[in-house]
């Protein structure tokens, strides 16, 4: 209990000076030399900064002109592709409602589609806790940049229930849909689901920046790359699985996972979120 306090006074006392530090951006003189700090903190060329988001934007392409010159956009580039290999192993608190459902929908399952599941980093790291059946199989979609990278890490791994794609073909196959921190990354990720000719029974997504603020979209540096991101409202995100003829099934919270816009506390996102649609039979 009293970890769980210390804790959260933490948080807070971050909030607070957070919050101090954004209201100062509109002191003039003082404002200045705020927001140019955190603009070059923003803009930092660095593999290891990850998560960092400016400015609100009508649509991606606005974003993407807002990207500095001379810098890279997306995953589809070598130093993005091979961000992640350092973590293809890892379970994260966000992964274990994951689990719990594939656990569920698995067994009775001959196809999951994986949807910009990088170089395979899920099928890895569930691999040792799930009881995936050996008829089962696993593809992942992403850009090429990625899938030349996975398959070579799927030949090394002798992963041969493992396949990539780089297009959405397979997703009519699939039992199941995959998509772990990605559909944000998506400029029309609901418009793609709505053109399939066939959709899964289930979907679980995860890591999805949802909140009860209007939908926007932001600009990510995630050190190799700049990305447009998606801030989903929740209820509109809901309604449209529910268009797609899905129902909700569970929703669950990742509060590992925050996207903070400096000086949009409105459109900060404190805490990801994650959901589980099927379809009944």
């Amino acid at each position: 209990m009293a970890r769980s306090v210390h804790q959260d006074l933490k948080r807070s006392t971050r909030a607070l000076a957070r919050d101090l530090f954004y209201a100062a951006g509109s002191v003039p003189i003082l404002g200045h030399f705020i927001v140019d700090a955190q603009t070059k903190r923003y803009n930092a060329n660095n593999a290891d900064v990850a998560r960092l988001f400016n400015g609100l934007y009508a649509d991606f392409a606005m974003a993407e002109r807002a990207i500095p010159p001379g810098r890279e956009s997306g995953y589809d580039n070598k130093r993005s592709a091979n961000r992640l290999l350092n973590e293809w192993l890892a379970i994260d608190p966000s992964d274990y409602p994951v689990l719990f459902w594939l656990s569920r929908v698995l067994p009775a399952s001959t196809y999951l589609f994986d949807w910009g599941g990088n170089v395979g980093l899920k099928y890895f790291a569930y691999r040792k806790y799930l009881a995936c059946p050996a008829s089962v199989t696993w593809c992942v979609n992403d850009v090429p940049a990625v899938v030349a990278a996975g398959r070579e890490i799927a030949e090394r791994e002798r992963a041969t229930a493992l396949v990539f794609t780089t297009t959405l073909e397979e997703l009519s196959k699939a039992d199941v849909l995959l998509a772990a921190g990605v559909i944000h990354f998506i400029e029309s990720p609901f418009e793609l689901l709505r053109a399939a000719p066939h959709l899964p029974r289930h979907v679980v997504l995860s890591k999805v920046p949802a909140y009860d603020a209007p939908a926007a979209v932001t600009l990510q540096n995630m050190g190799t790359a700049f990305c447009p991101n998606h801030l989903f409202n929740r209820s509109q995100l809901v309604q449209t699985f529910v268009e797609l003829g899905y129902r909700l099934v569970d929703e669950w919270r990742s509060p590992e996972l925050t996207c903070e816009i400096p000086f949009h506390p409105e459109h900060s996102v404190q805490g990801y979120s994650g959901f589980y649609f099927t379809k009944d039979a």
